[in-house]
């Protein structure tokens, strides 16, 4: 349970790294870009001690990453600890009003506008 405890603190960071991230391109602050990388590297050395096998996954970034691959690699290692839902996705059911269209079952059928 601990375990569990820390991957999620951990994930919740990785988080915050790929905010951070993007922030440092928006502002072109290399200083903060040259942070995130390193507390990136933190991370994934922590998750490579708690699962090895994302070890084989995920590498260190170098120092002169740029802050959209820093915050790319963040999202890739949190989503490794993701569950995603098996559940089919949702069906979207969509009407345009005013141009005959129809929808069913998750399909959307459009007519046209006259």
């Amino acid at each position: 349970m601990e375990r569990d405890t820390e991957t999620g603190k951990l994930m919740n960071v990785l988080r915050r790294i790929a905010r951070a991230a993007t922030h440092a391109a928006w502002t072109r602050n290399a200083e903060a870009a040259r942070f995130c990388v390193t507390q990136y590297n933190k991370v994934l050395a922590r998750v490579t001690e708690l699962e090895p096998a994302a070890a084989t996954l995920f590498t260190a970034l170098p120092e002169t990453a740029s802050p959209d691959v820093t915050r790319i690699a963040a999202h890739e290692l949190a989503a490794y600890f993701d569950d995603e839902p098996v559940d089919d996705p949702p069906h979207v059911r969509v009407r345009f009003r005013g141009c005959g269209g129809r929808s069913w079952a998750g399909a959307v059928r459009v007519g046209s506008c006259r």
